[in-house]
């Protein structure tokens, strides 16, 4: 592997979109793509687990884990050759994005999301 292409994605489908560019820039550098979400929520404090009202798989952290897997799902269709791993980061994602750039070839994002 020569490097690393990060995608910034927020379950938009701008951003699974960004997740297919991002594969195929992975592909074409022999890079492999870290798929990336910024999790501010825990600063505003909500239940990290189920509702107490609601399906075992609800709670914001459930929420995440599934639009990870599903833009990782993505990428590995786009590009099956391409090694793919991901992280969950707390922050603001202009600051996780930055951070994670500086091992980063390239950095791609949605032209549009949720926030």
């Amino acid at each position: 592997m020569a490097g690393r292409v990060v995608v910034g994605v927020d379950g938009s489908a701008s951003g699974l979109a960004a997740v297919e560019v991002a594969a195929r820039e992975a592909r074409l550098r022999g890079a492999e793509l870290r798929v990336v979400h910024a999790f501010l929520w825990p600063a505003m404090h909500p239940p990290p687990g189920p509702l107490p009202l609601g399906p075992p798989a609800s709670g914001v952290r459930n929420m995440v884990e599934h639009l990870v897997a599903e833009a990782v799902a993505r990428a590995k269709t786009a590009e099956p050759e391409v090694p793919v791993s991901h992280a969950v980061v707390t922050g603001e994602p202009l600051a996780v994005l930055e951070a994670q750039s500086r091992a980063a070839e390239l950095v791609v994002v949605g032209s549009r999301g949720r926030g």
